[in-house]
Formats: structure tokens, C-alpha cells, sequence
């Protein structure tokens, strides 16, 4: 019976309330018109409008005499193809095919490079479904190579719904995920695989969703670019929430071309769940760190993820499991551009996030995650990923940050070696808060013995937030943003509260006064701004039991972990996503 209760759950209609046909021609109207390099969905967008069409072939001449890069070259090419192949002028049908034949694309080498290849390969494989192994570069032919992608992406898609994705809620590469799912949900031929990626491109929404907030991608990220770190609208995936979430677009993307050519519309409770702050909640979600290939028993790490969500602002977090860490440097999400917590509000104004870091780069932990002898990485990922080495960087994880939770109240730790290169944290404070209140105090041997206690009070719109320092620091006026930085020691210590209460700044102030966190041996206490002591063990690396069961908690979205069944609630809208039973319908 429950089977059958999630089929219907499944196949229920789409409300109409989004992706109207309105909303799809204007952004095309707006992709059309905006100046652009060559791109294969600009491209598609003007053939398919028959607008500016001799230009548009003239890119895609660029595009086409000389074929370039790697598997955002295949998707892009695969798009253009499908969406356009009723209008496509029959000698450009027949070069694309010559392209397929001769070049080889690289493959690269993280989850999302994985799903532009492969999926690209099963599009492409179904628009010249009887070619022999001549007639590709893989050496294949047709059908071996639309098993091999069906067989990767059948695999993706379980382990993603069982366990949770690897390069998670980027506001990056999650443009990335969703335009190959987009393609895939509307092309494919398979109707199984159609439909799988199809429930796919809703899994990616709703946990996109769930970390919402007017155009903010809030929460911890696994993967950030430098400006969408301290610009939390300014990410790739911007483009995409708005679209899906809201009926405008104001940070446009070039391959929303493909999402507006397709059929798809985000189902009505998911738009419900990224607009409906009606009431502040918790969510809980699952996550897996990045591949570790050497010098590690752990394949990836077991992230969870802690977000507060309220209609002002959100406060999110990411967490390792003590359970399943056994790395010899500590575990990581990902060395490079990870951002461990964040505290993001709702305003309008940019440079609206506060969050820390330890600015930690280290050949061995590059090692642990990347092919290369460890010898000359830091050279060449210094070349690639330009920002990493930098003391002054905004984006990076560190082995040893540890962050506790508790809804609204934030506790980030730094216990940092004398090996580091770097030893001092950074605290980001956007210019765009207020700063009502400042009081630096210094530390004596330990970081919780404190001669008086030091608060930052802070005001962005309504929202208030106390910042507790807990060692000696310097405040830098960089632009748009304050850094502080810790000046001496090895440990570094922060606190976040955040007002829940319509509470006057007065007597926020008065409340973070007493609260003093008492330390011993590795267990704190922090008496919370709520009355509740928050209670956390610097010797474990997780304080969520929940990590045992649930790959999704919250009050829209649950998951079992291993499951593969993502159920969705949104006030009278239900709807479940089953990709293990769906593997057979």
C-alpha cells in the first residue's frame, strides 16, 4: 500500500503558480539581448527565437571550427543540439556530429564533471543511437556507450539519494548540476532514466530551497567562489533560485536559456517550501566530503549540516561526524573553497554575510584529495586556484576548526599547531550592519578565562547579533567589509548569538553580558541567550545524534538515511520522491 501511496504522491499535477510562459520568454527576451561571448545556450535562445540568427551561427562557427575544453563544452553542445535540432541548419548538424567523432573532451574529475560527461554521452549517444565504435572517440559505439552513462548515472543518482551529494548547496556548481539535469529531464529518451533525473532536478531544488532567503544560497558550502563568499546573491546558482523560486530574474545566467526552452516547472511545494519563512525552523541535512586517495581509512567524510532559518536571517553550519573521521590532518568538506558556517541576512543590500576562517593551506592536506605528488601541489593549486595560499583569503577549510550549533547561537573553535604556515582566524563583518557596541578584551592562558567579557553588538535591519571574541584582535576596514583578526595564540574563539525577540538593542546587550562559557578539559558549557545551556565536547567531532538516521530533517523535507525515499511536506502539499521503487516503474 505504501508503494502505491508514494506513486500517487509522485504523479501528482504541477501547480501552475511557476515558470509561466511569460517568465520563460522574457528570460529569453533578456539572454537574447544581453552581450555575450559565444555560448552554446545564447546561441540556442536566438535560433529557437529567430532572432539575430546570423550572428548566432557566427559563435557557434567559434564554438564549432576549434572544439575546446572539457565536459562543460560537451553539455553545452549537447543542449544547443537537442534544443534546436528542429531549426538547426542541417551543415551545422553535420559538423557537431564530426565534433562527436574526433574530439575527446576530458572527463575531469569531481561529481559534477562526471554528470556533464556522462549525461551528455547518453543525450548524444540517443540523437545517433546505431553508430559503430569508428564514429565516436571513445572507441564505443553507440549502445555500449549509453549503458556505460546509464550505468554511472544510475549509480549517482542512488548514492546521492541514499547518502548525500559530495560537492553540496554550491552556489557555484550547483549551476552545474542542475543545467545537465535540466537537459537530461527534457531529452532523454529512456523513459526510466527521464524520469529519474527529472525527480533528480527536484532533489536538487528542494535542497536548494530549504536554504532560500530572498536570493540568498545561505548556509554551509562545500565549494564557494571568493565573491559569492562575501556576496552570498552573486553565485551562479543565484541565477537558477530566482528562476525557479521566484517570478523574476535579476541575476541572469546564460544557461537558464535551456531551462526556459524546456518543459519542466518547479513543482508548487517546492517554491512553497524556499518562500514560506512564515515561521523560523531548523534543518538538518546529510552531506559526504570530497574523495579523500591517499593518506586516509575514510572515503568521505560524513558532513552534517545545521541551518536556522528565520524570515531576517539564517544561520548555518557544517559539522564532521566523529564517527566515521579517521584522517591523519583532520577531516575536510573540501581544502579548497569550502565555507564552514555563514550568517546571512534577508536585506537587499550586498556584503550581507558574517562568517570566520582559518586561512590553512598544506601540501599534505592537498595531498589527500588531489592525484598530484605532494612535492610540487601547492605550486601547481596555487597556479590553478590562485586564492589558496593567501593568508588573507575569504574561502578554505581547515582541520583545525570545529563549529557547534544550536539554532541561533554559534560556537566556532580554533586550536591551530605551531606547524601551521597561518595561525591567526579571520572574522568577516559586513560594513552594512551597524555596529552598535565594541568591547576588546585580551586573554590569560586560556581563551574562556576572561578578566570581563567582550561583546560586538551588531544591527542589520531588525536583526541584532552579539559576537564574542574570545582572544585579543585587530579590526581592519576593508571596503565593504571589517576583517578581525586574532593577534596572538594558538587557539581562537568566537561566539554568535542572535536575536529571536523583538528585544531592544539595550537589553540584548544586557543579556550577552552574563553570559560566560565555562570550560573543562575538552567540555564547554555556554549558558544560551534562550536559558537552555548549550553543551559541547571539543573531543568529538559531531553533537548531532540525528547524523545516525536522517539524511533530510526539518519540517518540509525527511529522509532515512539509505532510504532513497525524500518525502516533502509544505502546509496541505505533499509529494515524495522515490528513486529506488522508481528504478522499476
Amino acid at each position: 500500500m505504501k508503494r502505491l501511496v508514494i506513486f500517487f504522491l509522485l504523479f501528482l499535477p504541477i501547480a501552475s503558480g511557476a515558470q509561466t510562459s511569460a517568465l520563460k520568454q522574457q528570460v529569453l527576451k533578456q539572454i537574447i539581448q544581453k552581450p555575450s561571448g559565444p555560448n552554446f545556450a545564447v546561441v540556442s535562445a536566438k535560433l529557437r527565437a529567430g532572432k539575430d540568427v546570423e550572428n548566432a551561427y557566427k559563435q557557434l562557427d567559434t564554438l564549432l571550427v576549434r572544439p575546446y575544453g572539457d565536459m562543460f563544452w560537451m553539455y553545452g553542445c549537447a543542449g544547443l543540439y537537442l534544443s534546436t535540432q528542429d531549426v538547426l541548419r542541417p551543415e551545422y548538424k553535420a559538423r557537431i556530429r564530426e565534433c562527436w567523432k574526433h574530439f575527446t573532451p576530458y572527463r575531469g574529475d569531481t561529481e559534477n564533471h562526471f554528470l556533464m560527461y556522462y549525461g551528455s554521452l547518453m543525450l548524444m549517444s540517443e540523437v545517433w543511437p546505431d553508430l559503430g565504435e569508428q564514429e565516436w572517440f571513445t572507441g564505443q559505439t553507440s549502445k555500449e556507450i549509453h549503458n556505460q552513462a546509464a550505468d554511472y548515472l544510475d549509480h549517482w543518482i542512488d548514492e546521492v539519494a541514499r547518502y548525500g551529494q559530495i560537492e553540496f548547496d554550491s552556489p557555484r556548481y550547483q549551476y552545474y548540476f542542475i543545467t545537465p539535469l535540466v537537459l537530461l529531464a527534457e531529452f532523454a529518451h529512456d523513459a526510466r532514466m527521464k524520469k529519474r533525473c527529472q525527480m533528480m532536478l527536484e532533489y536538487f531544488l528542494v535542497d536548494h530551497a530549504l536554504e532560500y532567503l530572498n536570493g540568498n544560497y545561505c548556509g554551509a558550502h562545500s565549494r564557494v567562489s571568493d565573491q559569492a563568499a562575501i556576496d552570498p546573491r552573486s553565485g551562479e546558482a543565484t541565477a537558477y533560485g530566482e528562476y525557479f523560486f521566484s517570478d523574476q530574474v535579476t541575476h541572469l545566467e546564460p544557461d537558464l536559456a535551456f531551462a526556459a526552452l524546456s518543459s519542466f516547472v518547479c513543482p508548487e511545494i517546492i517554491r512553497t517550501i524556499a518562500n514560506d519563512r512564515s515561521k523560523p525552523f531548523s534543518n538538518i541535512k546529510m552531506k559526504r566530503g570530497r574523495t579523500t586517495i591517499r593518506d586516509s581509512k575514510l572515503r568521505n567524510a560524513t558532513i552534517v549540516k545545521h541551518d536556522y532559518m528565520t524570515k531576517d536571517y539564517c544561520l548555518g553550519s557544517m559539522e564532521i561526524s566523529s564517527e566515521l573521521s579517521d584522517s591523519v590532518i583532520g577531516a575536510l568538506a573540501q581544502p579548497i573553497q569550502q565555507q564552514t558556517w555563514s550568517l546571512v541576512f534577508a536585506g537587499e543590500k550586498k556584503h550581507n554575510i558574517l562568517f570566520s576562517l582559518h586561512p590553512n593551506f598544506d601540501a599534505r592536506e592537498l595531498a589527500e584529495f588531489f592525484p598530484e605528488e605532494p612535492s610540487f601541489m601547492l605550486e601547481r593549486i596555487g597556479a590553478v586556484k590562485a586564492g589558496y595560499p593567501n593568508e588573507n583569503k575569504w574561502v578554505g577549510g581547515s582541520p583545525y576548526e570545529r563549529v557547534f550549533q544550536n539554532e541561533n547561537e554559534l560556537l566556532a573553535y580554533y586550536d591551530i599547531p605551531e606547524s601551521a604556515k597561518y595561525r591567526h582566524v579571520d572574522l568577516y563583518i559586513p560594513k552594512a550592519a551597524t555596529i552598535l557596541s565594541r568591547d576588546q578584551t585580551s586573554a590569560e592562558n586560556d581563551i574562556f578565562i576572561l578578566s570581563a567579557p567582550g561583546w560586538i553588538v551588531l544591527k542589520y535591519d531588525s536583526t541584532l547579533v552579539g559576537v564574542r571574541i574570545m582572544s585579543p584582535y585587530d579590526l581592519t576596514d576593508e571596503g565593504d567589509n571589517y576583517r578581525i583578526r586574532t593577534k596572538t595564540g594558538n587557539t581562537a574563539c568566537w561566539i554568535i548569538c542572535v536575536n529571536q525577540s523583538e528585544m531592544t538593542a539595550d537589553d540584548f546587550a544586557k543579556k550577552l553580558l552574563h553570559l560566560e562559557p565555562v570550560k573543562r578539559g575538552s567540555k564547554v558549557t555556554f549558558p544560551s541567550i534562550t536559558g537552555k545551556s548549550i553543551h559541547f565536547d571539543l573531543a568529538q567531532l559531531s553533537n548531532y545524534k540525528i547524523t545516525e538516521t536522517h539524511l533530510f530533517a526539518s519540517r518540509f523535507a525527511s529522509a532515512k538515511l539509505g532510504s532513497g525515499i525524500l518525502w516533502l511536506r509544505a502546509g496541505k502539499l505533499h509529494r515524495a520522491l522515490d528513486f529506488i521503487h522508481a528504478k522499476s516503474w
